[in-house]
């Protein structure tokens, strides 16, 4: 079971400064694209296929050259099933939930798995708990501000990334 341990996105950058370097990177390529989907959700109620596999790409390649910098595959491994797991659970949503979910939250949370994964798999589902919270407390202020009713369509990929945002700076 120490195999799944949680890792930190902190205790990993201590290791060297190389690790460091790779881990603000890491950071910086999910916030980057992080904000590009999120601006481009908001706006058009979609999550562009190239964005989305853009940012898989660079965080494959990421993890992959830090995991080969710390020599430890293992974390690497997980992340893929981290990538699996949240992909496949957020597609059992979507086919469940009848079109209130798209195939781009769907495809982004493979992305977000990915991430997530690398570092601890139990935050997967402490990012999507965050996730349904934020965007359920978004829709119920819009109700009683009666800007929204409980059939909008809501951009939901911006609350994907700030869960798994706020998962990844949480996991110990």
């Amino acid at each position: 079971m120490a195999a799944f341990d949680a890792l930190s996105v902190f205790s990993v950058a201590q290791e060297s400064w190389v690790s460091a370097l790779i881990v603000a990177l890491l950071l910086a390529v999910f916030l980057w694209f992080g904000w590009l989907l999120s601006v481009k959700d908001i706006a058009s109620h979609r999550l562009p296929n190239s964005l989305v596999a853009r940012w898989l790409l660079a965080s494959m390649i990421v993890l992959s050259v830090l995991s080969a910098v710390r020599m430890d595959f293992w974390p690497l491994l997980q992340a893929v099933l981290g990538m699996a797991l949240l992909c496949g659970g957020y597609l059992l949503i979507a086919l469940i939930s009848a079109g209130a979910m798209g195939m781009g939250d769907v495809k982004l949370a493979a992305v977000l798995g990915l991430n997530l994964g690398y570092f601890s798999l139990p935050f997967l589902f402490v990012a999507t708990v965050i996730s349904f919270v934020l965007s359920s407390l978004f829709v119920l202020g819009g109700v009683l501000l009666r800007k929204l009713t409980l059939k909008s369509a809501v951009p939901f990929g911006p609350f994907m990334v700030i869960g798994a945002l706020a998962a990844l700076l949480m996991a110990r």
